[in-house]
């Protein structure tokens, strides 16, 4: 077993339990002694393999001296804390707190793998909101610092480069010289949820900016991963393990550096959630209406009243600015539209752009009203 392969399966049938699933629940409960058996086995530091019949180690360190799967301690405490949602039985989140304060002195150490660092933020804010303790909240910032400063900071407009954007792209690993459609797309779910768990917290400015601008380049640059975007000769033609057909909408594994070729380990089936995170969290169904809004940066309490208005918070931080976009989805003209923000008297100015639709400059952490009215 892969340290954290146990937990993320777990993650997934607590969410699905959670929205009432009484399967997933009880495959949920059923399985939680056997993971908080291993995490008293291990006292709440992972290898990197054992055996699931005896425990034994078979791997323990990721590299000499550096010991095992690190951030396993945090994506267990969100394990745990979702039993504690499930159950309100006070030992899951005991436990929760118990891993979560082996993580404290491990810096940037903290990260092994990009998602379970994600998902190991949110739990640890989430834990602060529920006892206040300080420690577990400057915890979810060191979770969120390994994350940044496992990033690529520039374009790689060189080589093959030039045919995708790379600004703000996330390495998987540590160690990874390329970026991994899966991975990317849990943490940018994974901080959807850290911006909305954050709601009503004074957290820093600086992560509020960091989360969301990492959110708008992602949605940006996300299309990428499908081969049919691409120009085949960026394309392996010969990868290590499975192949690249470039006329399918299955998403790359990996997006190399400008001088390689892309798809060294083929098409990523598991990777097609991509599309399925971004579109319910950027483009804003209106009920009963021929028009949607589309937001590149992360919104909260979106509400729609029918034939009237529109209201939804912009997340992040007010010093930087977003896109916002009124689409047409039927054949009928636009209405006229009137955009006001929080803080402003003045309605925001359109700017009119290809087949009819109309774009905005919002901020972050505002509130955005859309009201029209029809000719």
């Amino acid at each position: 077993m892969d340290s954290w392969y146990l937990h993320h399966p777990l993650l997934n049938l607590s969410r699905l339990a959670l929205k009432g699933d009484n399967v997933c629940k009880k495959l949920f409960l059923d399985s939680l002694e056997y993971a908080i058996k291993v995490a008293h086995r291990f006292n709440y530091r992972w290898p990197v393999f054992y055996k699931m019949d005896t425990m034994e180690i078979i791997k323990a360190e990721t590299a000499e001296g550096m010991g095992g799967e690190k951030d396993v301690a945090g994506i267990y405490t969100h394990v745990m804390l979702q039993a504690w949602e499930l159950t309100k039985e006070k030992r899951y989140l005991k436990e929760a707190e118990k891993a979560a304060k082996t993580l404290q002195g491990m810096g940037f150490q903290l990260f092994y793998q990009a998602n379970n660092t994600a998902f190991s933020s949110g739990a640890l804010l989430r834990l602060y909101k529920i006892t206040g303790n300080a420690v577990y909240l400057n915890l979810s910032y060191m979770c969120l610092a390994g994350i940044f400063r496992n990033t690529r900071l520039w374009d790689c407009n060189y080589g093959y480069g030039k045919n995708f954007p790379t600004f703000f792209a996330l390495f998987p690993l540590n160690d990874a010289p390329y970026t991994a459609v899966y991975e990317e797309q849990e943490v940018f779910c994974a901080l959807h949820d850290y911006l909305k768990h954050a709601e009503g917290v004074d957290i820093l400015p600086s992560v509020k900016l960091l989360v969301a601008e990492y959110i708008r380049y992602l949605v940006d640059r996300a299309a990428y991963y499908y081969p049919t975007l691409l120009p085949p000769d960026m394309l392996e033609e010969k990868p290590k393990v499975g192949e690249v057909d470039p006329k399918l909408w299955i998403a790359l594994e990996d997006l190399q550096d400008g001088w390689l070729k892309s798809g060294t380990v083929g098409q990523q089936v598991y990777g097609a959630g991509n599309a399925f995170g971004i579109l319910p969290r950027h483009y804003l169904q209106v009920p009963g209406e021929e028009f949607m809004v589309y937001i590149d940066y992360p919104t909260s309490e979106f509400s729609a009243r029918k034939g009237q208005h529109i209201h939804f918070s912009v997340l992040g931080d007010e010093r930087l600015a977003c896109r916002m976009m009124i689409l047409k989805t039927g054949k009928t003209k636009l209405p006229e539209f009137t955009v006001t923000t929080s803080g402003n008297k003045e309605p925001l100015p359109s700017k009119n752009v290809k087949q009819g639709n109309i774009e905005y400059t919002v901020h972050g952490n505002q509130r955005v009203t859309i009201s029209w009215r029809k000719s």
